[in-house]
């Protein structure tokens, strides 16, 4: 069951967020969005719900409130956010896990801090991430961890060093994509001279589509592969 919470975006050069979005944040009452939860599970016994809100957490207070609605109920439930790391604390963690929280989405994007700096995104230090990583196993809460490769000044090297730092993070499942300038976004007049392709069926993330600096979209297609298999043909993972 998919599940809105609210709606919000971000200008960020990439992202397709503010195109399937729009800009400004749509948040419904924690009260609305518990009454729905209980129509779901008291007429047609739903007991799993997805947000599909990409920062769910961003509001603390109203998470807070809807949390407290779901315990004080008693309801028997399980739900998946998307969210970012730097919205996370112990105390919110387990509020949210006390409420049914099963399973957590986060972008880690790449290994290298300046990169995604440079690229605008926010992230956290390496330390503070492998922290709250570590908060969430440990009051067994299933991690999905999302990483970009490609980004245009990645190489062989530093790509290997995303997937590599993706092993050291070890979430429960892990997502590589490929970057990808989308129609519509800031970052697409960027590349729209040097694009290899014109279909857009072909911006699909596992595609390189645009003439990279260092890397050839075979050699590109290869590490994104590459990547999977290194990552869940551990001992470590199994």
């Amino acid at each position: 069951i998919f599940f809105l919470n609210s709606s919000s975006s971000f200008s960020f050069r990439y992202c397709v967020y503010p195109l399937q979005q729009g800009r400004v944040v749509r948040q419904r009452t924690p009260e609305n969005i518990f009454e729905e939860i209980k129509y779901w599970n008291f007429k047609h016994n739903v007991e799993l719900f997805i947000f599909r809100d990409p920062v769910f957490s961003i509001n603390k207070k109203h998470t807070i409130k809807l949390c407290e609605l779901i315990i004080e109920s008693k309801i028997k439930i399980k739900f998946v956010i998307e969210t970012h790391l730097r919205l996370l604390d112990d105390d919110l963690v387990s509020m949210m896990k006390k409420a049914g929280l099963d399973y957590v989405k986060v972008g880690i994007e790449n290994a290298d801090t300046d990169l995604l700096s440079n690229e605008k995104r926010f992230t956290v230090k390496k330390d503070e991430q492998l922290e709250k990583i570590n908060e969430l196993k440990k009051q067994k809460i299933n991690v999905s961890a999302m990483y970009i490769l490609g980004f245009p000044s990645d190489d062989e090297t530093s790509v290997n060093a995303t997937i590599n730092y993706a092993k050291k993070l070890n979430t429960e499942y892990a997502q590589f994509s490929i970057w990808t300038p989308y129609p519509g976004t800031p970052a697409f007049k960027d590349y729209e001279n040097i694009l290899i392709t014109k279909k857009y069926e072909n911006f699909d993330q596992y595609r390189l589509v645009y003439k990279h600096q260092n890397l050839t979209a075979d050699k590109l297609r290869n590490l994104l592969s590459s990547a999977y298999t290194r990552y869940y043909l551990r001992l470590s993972w199994i």
